[in-house]
């Protein structure tokens, strides 16, 4: 049987490569336990499928079978679903009733049980009482919303649970397919219908009057009436978003960070996400089918927008929005579509057919890239003299370009191994170019901090010390701090990033700042941290954080805690 780190290696392997440093960082351990999970994780997963190693790109999960496969993870994550089942359907449950259900030994059910407090600290409240045991301290309305959820997540397995014949589930679904569920309760797929009509029948209320509407689908009066319950206050709730809502709350937004944050798309996606969320809320935790692992550092303005914009939605709306990830990948598509004009990279070439045929492959797969295709050389001159040329692409094997301008050489027809480098090389170009001006020398400093000093502290003496001297305003000074303490901290391979928008017209510098004493960052240890300063107005293609992030991970964790002064970090980044 998986354990739960396996778990999450898995399914961090299943949307994107990483290597054996990354992964330790993911799952809290060493890259030796590491190497001990991979190995376990493939001998499980026999026939169905493995880890592989590849020697660019790091581990990378193979599937052959995909039904095997996922048959394999459902029975590592179930038991902390069966316990939350087991807690829905009754008053309480003992350690003894919990251990017979799931066939583990009580001192591995104590162990779970903690590990799900845990993990559901701000959705669920999970108790216990002594001679009584563990139970559920939540409104019948919540716990509807939590049985559907599991139902929904797998029928077949959560139906079986509750006593739910299938071909019952299949025909409940498709008379709720063949009514009008979208004029009674729109904004809702009919698999979430159904959940909901099958856990107001498990769990039933006595309260309240019932629509007629629900007598449709043949469930019990007290289902009806719950239902009619949660629905109306469903409908009161979605009544409230409107667009005009939504874009005065991303407005304010904008005003607060001092950023071109949003536009009409934006609006329109998050209004629907919102009404698609009152319709049909998630406490559950689930698996996401994306990956957004590194989101925060790659695009920290969106994921700060993301933790605002849901605070204000689950104030203003009243709604159960727990995604945060999910927000912030809406905001960084609206920050990509505003980005500044694409830049333009020269393609070189002495062979026509060839470079026109590349110059329609990078057109086609790079599209922030304005080409301009040259065959002779009074042609190259006159566009560098021309054009702010940001890549020279040398199509011309056997010619030299003389210039200062990046260059790349391209053989003949481009590769997509080649299209990667160029877009990397791009990324990478302006940071390269002013990575002491971004991260200025004469900056830089040492904090005294006391041994016992937790974060807030060691940022607000930062702060007052940064403040004190001109580096930071009064209004960047507390944003900073402010930022700090809503938790979800930046930090990239035990480096702490605190940030702040700026209205200065840099577009982007941060001070370089070693503790004398380690301190923890979100569960996190640092010893160095960078106090950045970003206005996302002046240069919104600038790509500090993404390169942070990427040159930072190539490092193992004792070289980045092992910095002392600016010139040992300088010598980190500048690659």
């Amino acid at each position: 049987m998986l354990n739960q780190r396996q778990v999450q290696i898995m399914e961090h392997l299943e949307h994107s490569k990483a290597s054996g440093l990354e992964l330790a960082k993911i799952t809290g351990t060493s890259k030796r336990t590491v190497l001990r999970d991979i190995s376990q994780i493939n001998y499980l997963l026999g026939e169905t499928g493995e880890v592989i190693s590849n020697p660019l790109g790091g581990y990378q999960l193979h599937i052959r079978d995909k039904q095997a496969y996922m048959n394999l993870l459902h029975q590592s994550m179930y038991d902390d679903e069966l316990i939350l089942l087991e807690l829905l359907c009754h008053d309480f449950r003992t350690l003894d009733d919990l251990a017979a259900t799931l066939y583990v030994s009580k001192p591995t059910l104590s162990e779970k049980i903690v590990f799900l407090r845990s993990h559901y600290a701000n959705r669920l409240a999970i108790k216990s009482k002594p001679n009584y045991g563990h139970y559920l301290d939540e409104t019948i309305m919540r716990k509807l919303i939590l049985l559907a959820n599991l139902i929904d997540k797998n029928p077949a397995f959560f139906c079986n649970r509750l006593g739910i014949e299938m071909a019952d589930y299949n025909a409940l679904l498709q008379t709720v397919r063949a009514s009008e569920i979208s004029e009674y309760y729109p904004n809702i797929h009919s698999a979430h219908f159904v959940s909901l009509l099958l856990a107001a029948q498990v769990l039933g209320d006595e309260t309240g009057e019932v629509a007629s509407f629900f007598r449709v689908f043949e469930i019990g009066e007290e289902a009806c009436a719950l239902l009619t319950a949660f629905t109306s206050t469903q409908k009161q709730k979605d009544a409230l978003v409107t667009l005009e809502q939504v874009q005065q709350m991303l407005q304010q937004l904008a005003e607060h960070y001092n950023a071109s944050v949003y536009d009409l798309e934006l609006v329109e996606q998050l209004t629907a996400h919102l009404k698609r969320s009152i319709a049909y809320p998630i406490i559950l935790h689930d698996r996401k089918l994306h990956n957004i692992a590194n989101i925060k550092a790659v695009y920290p303005l969106a994921f700060d927008l993301s933790i605002a914009f849901v605070a204000r939605a689950n104030e203003q709306f009243g709604m159960e929005l727990y995604d945060i990830d999910l927000i912030g990948l809406y905001f960084s598509c609206a920050m990509e579509r505003m980005k500044q004009p694409a830049s333009k990279v020269l393609l070189f070439s002495d062979q026509y057919a060839v470079a026109s045929i590349n110059k329609q492959m990078i057109e086609k797969e790079l599209p922030a890239i304005e080409l301009i295709l040259v065959m002779h050389r009074q042609e190259l001159k006159s566009a560098l003299e021309q054009h702010d040329i940001k890549l020279i692409l040398n199509n011309a094997p056997f010619q030299e370009v003389n210039s200062d301008v990046t260059q790349i050489s391209i053989k003949q027809v481009i590769t997509k191994a080649e299209l990667q480098t160029i877009q990397d090389t791009l990324e990478k170009i302006d940071v390269h170019k002013n990575i002491k001006t971004y991260f200025p020398e004469a900056l830089a400093m040492s904090y005294q901090n006391k041994p016992t000093d937790n974060w807030d502290a060691v940022i607000a003496g930062i702060c007052i010390q940064l403040e004190a001297n001109g580096t930071l305003s009064e209004e960047e000074a507390v944003k900073i701090k402010e930022r700090e303490q809503k938790g979800d901290n930046l930090v990239i391979n035990h480096l702490a990033v605190p940030h702040c928008t700026t209205q200065r017209n840099q577009a982007f510098f941060a001070v370089f700042v070693h503790l004398i004493h380690p301190v923890e960052v979100d569960g996190t240890l640092v010893q160095n941290v960078l106090v950045a300063c970003v206005n996302p107005n002046v240069s919104t293609e600038l790509k500090v954080f993404s390169y942070l992030y990427y040159v930072l991970n190539e490092h193992e964790e004792e070289v980045i805690l092992g910095i002392e002064d600016y010139a040992s970090f300088i010598a980190c980044i500048e690659k």
